[in-house]
């Protein structure tokens, strides 16, 4: 039993720093259950040694890193000071002035400085979710040292404790000699059987929390799906624009990523205010109606949108219409009131979340040289379409080739430019048509007004006959008897009697001037200052009172 004393002792100079004791302790062979009863305890004691020297120097590290911490913390502070809001009246507007400015803006104008400011809005808000999030990490490290303090001070008071049972230990050393093994073995079993209750509960709680893990956090964290409806900020989030449209026009995925997001279009001016009209839609898909090509910017393109207010109202709409300004909380009333027609409910705030991060995937997802192909063959093909001019010149080139490969005899060549001819043929037919159809158009326009100053006429004409009708000035005559009747195309003749009025003022007003213009000669001849000599009885008759200066 001494031998196992003298170890115990040594193992506890071991455990309190003195490693000189330990190597003069000497080595003693015992019983082979004794050997083994000392290894466990031996090996114990090793690993507690080991986790407090990497406890320490665990501290240590998070000490320093804390420190530095700190340091950046105070540099990002003054960031955030600095850091302003450019827009603080509805994210778009510097005050009310500028709003105003903006109000007297032309359309076009103004959606291009909306847009850029709503990309300025875009920078300064990922700027104040980066510095707020360095924050939520910042305070995490504060509480991380502060638990590595406590656990410092738990050390300590664990070495303290360790002492005093060493002391105790060396009361009881005969007793606890015999029961070393038996009471080892219990707790080891009892560790096990603890350590495998804890992998059973930690395996049910990952069940079902392991769907969202929470980056920055340290920890996974379940998020519950939010049953909030969104509202006209939320719309705003994933509202797309002619200028989003034709910058991510080609992008691979584009049709899928726009679907359910929203928009406002042009449709037309307000009477009372005359300013422009705008609905909020949803989008539905996008399709391509190759033969329907317009102007989108600098390029063409054939890409049509299926927008809708409610279930029961769907249309198709061109990119060009589609506004680069946020939605209004008006706006956004009158689509809940169109939603409330068919009994239609706006999305979640998730839903609208699920939809911001597939544009911003979108946004960030770059092209590859196969979309850039893609788009470039695209573009191409919608620029190189026939004109009428075009396609007269080729089909005379086709026809003298088309000669020539017959005189030959070349069959090959001969079914190509027939083809090509008959291709040709139906593009100036197409061309003739869509010409002849305005013209009718235009023919029809001139006939309606030619109709509409027909029934005019008719219906004076009735009238007065009516009226004589009634005054008996109309002489009925014979009803069986063949009247003689003379054509006349009322509007021709409102023409002559336009014509002939303007005659008769002309004559009218000439007749006036002439019978002015002879008075007026009339009296100059009878003027009586022209005789010989009235001029000097006239100035002998004045009477003037001078008297001469002496």
């Amino acid at each position: 039993m001494s031998d196992i004393e003298d170890d115990l002792l040594a193992l506890a100079g071991a455990d309190s720093g003195s490693d000189d004791e330990m190597s003069d302790v000497p080595l003693k062979r015992v019983k082979a259950e004794e050997e083994s009863r000392q290894a466990s305890v031996d090996d114990k004691a090793d690993e507690d040694e080991e986790d407090d020297k990497e406890d320490e120097d665990f501290e240590d590290e998070e000490e320093e890193y804390n420190d530095v911490d700190m340091d950046a913390e105070d540099d990002d502070d003054g960031d955030e000071d600095d850091l302003i809001n450019p827009y603080p009246l509805e994210g778009k507007y510097r005050d009310e002035a500028d709003r105003e400015h903006l109000l007297e803006m032309d359309e076009i104008e103004r959606e291009q400085t909306l847009f850029e400011r709503s990309q300025e809005m875009d920078r300064y808000n990922e700027k104040k979710y980066l510095q707020q999030r360095m924050k939520q990490q910042k305070s995490a490290g504060v509480e991380k040292k502060t638990r590595s303090s406590s656990r410092k001070a738990a050390t300590s008071g664990s070495k303290g404790s360790k002492s005093d049972k060493l002391s105790e230990l060396r009361k009881q050393r005969e007793q606890k000699s015999r029961k070393a093994a038996d009471d080892y073995e219990e707790d080891e079993e009892d560790d096990n059987e603890a350590f495998a209750e804890d992998e059973d509960l930690e395996g049910e709680y990952d069940d079902g929390y392991e769907d969202e893990v929470v980056w920055g956090s340290g920890s996974s964290k379940f998020k519950p799906r939010s049953f909030e409806r969104a509202g006209v900020e939320h719309f705003n989030r994933i509202r797309i624009g002619r200028s989003f449209l034709s910058k991510y026009l080609y992008y691979r995925q584009f049709g899928d990523v726009i679907s359910k997001t929203f928009g406002k279009i042009n449709v037309g001016m307000d009477r009372r205010t005359r300013r422009p009209l705008y609905r909020v839609v949803q989008i539905e898909e996008l399709v391509s109606h190759p033969h329907k090509q317009y102007r989108l910017g600098d390029t063409k393109t054939d890409f049509y949108l299926v927008v809708s207010q409610n279930k029961s109202q769907t249309k198709e709409f061109p990119l060009s219409v589609f506004s680069d300004a946020d939605i209004t909380p008006e706006e956004f009333e009158r689509y809940v009131q169109e939603l409330n027609k068919t009994n239609e409910d706006v999305p979640y705030v998730d839903d609208i979340n699920e939809k911001a991060e597939q544009l911003h995937q979108l946004m960030n997802s770059g092209l590859s040289n196969k979309d850039i192909d893609d788009m470039v063959t695209k573009k191409q093909k919608m620029q190189g379409g026939i004109s009428s001019f075009d396609a007269v010149y080729q089909k005379s080139r086709v026809r003298d080739e088309l000669k020539v490969a017959k005189q030959e005899g070349d069959v090959a060549r001969v079914k190509e430019l027939s083809d090509r001819l008959r291709k040709l043929e139906d593009i100036l037919y197409k061309d003739t048509e869509r010409t002849s159809a305005g013209s009718m158009n235009d023919m029809s326009k001139v006939n309606e007004r030619n109709r509409k100053l027909n029934q005019t006429n008719i219906r004076k004409a009735e009238l007065k006959s009516s009226h004589l009708r009634k005054t008996g000035e109309l002489d009925e005559g014979d009803p069986f008897s063949r009247l003689k009747t003379t054509t006349r195309i009322f509007y021709q003749e409102l023409v002559n009697e336009e014509n002939q009025k303007a005659l008769q003022d002309a004559r009218a007003n000439y007749e006036t001037m002439m019978a002015e213009k002879n008075e007026q000669e009339a009296k100059i001849a009878s003027s009586t200052y022209r005789e010989l000599g009235n001029f000097d009885r006239l100035i002998a008759q004045v009477d003037i009172d001078f008297v001469p200066a002496l």
